[in-house]
């Protein structure tokens, strides 16, 4: 498939309306919903258990659509679900929301009201809850990357180039390509998320850089073991039964 035709199909399934925030149908008891974790016990039982959900700066929330189509351009770039990231951050009027780039198949970055944007997801969503409490400062610049990055572009030709032999997140360049900036013109979901978490002191930029991580490389601690300052992911639900 040449470059062009895999634009032209790209093109042909994103939309180019900003991300909704509808409101909110969650209980007024737990409007975070609640995580799920399942645990396998000696006898082979598998049971999961839920607790409340109490978001924190620098968690980062993984949305699987479960698209044929997410997962066909991801086939082509070596990689595998969960198809999209985002970071929990604080917006300067102190409320807690998702920065994203590309959310639901758009074309920009946004700051999304969390409690919307975990009910109203179509989807799978799975979250790393972040075991740092940030100072304020930390809080603060995490905020202030938050609000400089709204509105920017979603990088869709360094998508595209995923799936030829010029990948930054695959192949012999994964490594020679390796670095993270904290001021671009466009971003990638993983990208954005591991940058903010570098911003606010969460994760070594050297180690998890943005320019080759996707969202596969950080739901676990099988390429960076994260488990000093990330939980391990657990199911989010909206209720507490299954």
């Amino acid at each position: 498939m040449t470059t062009a035709t895999l634009l032209a199909a790209l093109l042909a399934g994103l939309m180019s309306s900003p991300a909704a925030q509808p409101s909110s149908s969650s209980s007024p008891l737990h409007p975070y919903g609640y995580l799920g974790r399942d645990y396998l016990y000696r006898d082979g039982r598998v049971v999961r258990k839920t607790v409340p959900y109490q978001p924190r700066e620098g968690d980062w929330i993984f949305f699987d659509d479960q698209s044929r189509w997410w997962e066909f351009l991801y086939t082509l770039a070596d990689t595998s679900p969960p198809f999209h990231a985002g970071i929990v951050v604080k917006k300067p009027d102190g409320e807690l929301a998702v920065l994203e780039a590309g959310p639901d198949d758009t074309l920009h970055v946004y700051v999304l009201d969390i409690i919307p944007r975990l009910h109203e997801f179509k989807g799978v969503i799975y979250v790393r809850q972040c075991k740092k409490i940030l100072t304020p400062e930390e809080s603060a610049r995490l905020t202030a990357f938050a609000e400089k990055q709204k509105g920017k572009g979603y990088a869709m030709w360094r998508l595209l180039a995923q799936g030829g032999p010029l990948k930054t997140r695959g192949g012999p360049l994964r490594n020679y390509c390796a670095h993270t900036l904290t001021n671009r013109w466009r971003w990638l979901c993983a990208e954005i998320t591991v940058t903010g978490s570098a911003v606010a002191g969460i994760t070594d930029p050297k180690k998890v850089r943005g320019s080759n991580t996707y969202p596969s490389h950080i739901i676990d601690n099988k390429i960076h073991d994260l488990s000093a300052v990330y939980e391990d992911a657990a199911h989010w639900q909206a209720s507490p039964a299954p």
